[in-house]
């Protein structure tokens, strides 16, 4: 039998935080090819990883990974869509029970940026 092990990442370095309208958010979402967008503890949002390359491949053996953006709205309650003010809808994944996103919008909101 194949042995499974729970391993989650040891560090996540965030190279960029981009706050923006939730229209703006939903716009650029229902642009891209996924058209959805996370939901966790009142925030809206999407990540973007650094393009794979050899040493990240190390680094992620290592437990460590790279988010080249994290880009995010506050949005206090979910829904199963989000609409844009042109009335587009965009689907939106309730990622609440996630403990590694709960601790992404945790940290998040510690952030500078998120008073903003």
């Amino acid at each position: 039998m194949t042995d499974f092990i729970y391993e989650p990442y040891k560090t996540i370095f965030v190279r960029d935080l981009i706050k923006l309208s939730l229209d703006d958010l939903l716009s650029m979402m229902a642009s891209l090819e996924s058209g959805s967008a996370y939901w966790v503890d009142g925030v809206l949002f999407a990540c973007f990883a650094m393009t794979e390359s050899e040493e990240l491949a190390k680094k992620e053996i290592q437990g460590q990974t790279y988010l080249d953006k994290v880009i995010f709205a506050k949005y206090d309650n979910y829904t199963k869509t989000a609409k844009l003010s042109t009335n587009m809808e965009i689907n939106v994944l309730n990622v609440q029970k996630s403990r590694l996103y709960r601790d992404l919008i945790s940290w998040l909101k510690k952030q500078p940026i998120w008073n903003e």
